[in-house]
C-alpha cells in the first residue's frame, strides 16, 4: 500500500479504515481494493481474484443527507461502503422513521435476488459524505459463480441476517430499555468509535431520536436513561455525539459481563 493511500486510513480495533467524507479524488483504486479485502464476501481471495472483484464494482461519491436506496426499489444493486456512514430506516404505519442499523466502511447494503431479496425493504440515507462501490445483479452473480468461497459466504450471510432479525425481535420483547441502549452504544462504538482521553466515542452522528428508534424505544425513555448515565459519569453527550466514559459499567448493564 502506497504512502498516499495509507494517509487516508485510520486504525480502529486493529483495522485500517478510511475516514468519513473522503473526497472523490481520494477514493483511489488501491483504497477501494483495500476495503474490498475487509468485506466478508471476499475475505481470503488472492490478489488476482480480488482484482476481478474490484472490476465488478463502480465507485460513486456519497453526499451527506442523500437517499441512496428507497424502500421498495427493485433488488438489483449491492453497495459496499469505502468511506462514510449510512443508516437503514423503516417507516411505521403512521409514517414515523425507525432507524434499524448503522453501517460504515466494509459494510454492504442494498438488495439482490441471489441474497434472497425481491426488493429493498428499507430506505438507506447517508449520515456523512464518502465513497461507495456499486455492483449489479449480473456482475455479483458472476462473482458467485467464479469464486466458490464467495458463494459460501453469501449463504452464511443470508443465515446470519435471519438470526440477527430473530435476535432483535427477541431482545425487543425481553430486554429493558437500559440494557438495549447500553448494548447498542457498545456495538456502535466497537464498530465505528475511537478511543479518546474521555472514553470511547460512538463514531456515528446520531440524534437521540435516531438512537431511540435504533433501540426500539421512545425518545423520552432514551433521554431519561442518558440523563441518568450522564449524571453518573457513564457517558458524555453533546450534539450528535456520545462518548462512553465507563464502558465496563455499560457492558454490565447490557448483560455482557
Amino acid at each position: 500500500m502506497d504512502e498516499g493511500t495509507r494517509k487516508n486510513l485510520s486504525r480502529s480495533n486493529g483495522v485500517l479504515w478510511p475516514p468519513d467524507d473522503l473526497p472523490p479524488q481520494q477514493c483511489s483504486p488501491e483504497l477501494r481494493r483495500h476495503v474490498l479485502t475487509l468485506v466478508p464476501y471476499f475475505v481470503g481471495l488472492s490478489e488476482q481474484d480480488l482484482e476481478g472483484v474490484h472490476s465488478a464494482f463502480n465507485a460513486r461519491h456519497m453526499l451527506k443527507g442523500t437517499t441512496l436506496v428507497a424502500a421498495g426499489d427493485p433488488a438489483e444493486t449491492l453497495f459496499v461502503i469505502v468511506s462514510g456512514r449510512v443508516k437503514l430506516v423503516a417507516n411505521d404505519a403512521e409514517g414515523n422513521d425507525h432507524v434499524l442499523d448503522v453501517r460504515g466502511p466494509g459494510d454492504s447494503f442494498g438488495a439482490l435476488p441471489i441474497l434472497g431479496q425481491a426488493s429493498n425493504e428499507h430506505r438507506v440515507e447517508a449520515l456523512t459524505g464518502g465513497c461507495v462501490l456499486v455492483t449489479s445483479t449480473a456482475e455479483f452473480g458472476d462473482l458467485v459463480t467464479s469464486f466458490p468461497s464467495v458463494a459460501v459466504a453469501v449463504l452464511e450471510d443470508v443465515s446470519r441476517r435471519l438470526r440477527e432479525a430473530q435476535g432483535r425481535l427477541q431482545a425487543a420483547t425481553s430486554s429493558s430499555v437500559e440494557a438495549r441502549l447500553a448494548a447498542t452504544l457498545l456495538t456502535l462504538s466497537a464498530r465505528f468509535g475511537t478511543d479518546t482521553p474521555d472514553g470511547r466515542t460512538l463514531g456515528v452522528p446520531l440524534s437521540q431520536e435516531e438512537l431511540a428508534a435504533l433501540v426500539g424505544s421512545t425518545l423520552e425513555s432514551v433521554n431519561r436513561v442518558l440523563a441518568s448515565w450522564r449524571r453518573g459519569g457513564l457517558v458524555i453527550t453533546g450534539r450528535l455525539k456520545v462518548t462512553l466514559a465507563r464502558p465496563d459499567e455499560l457492558a454490565h448493564i447490557a448483560g455482557r459481563s
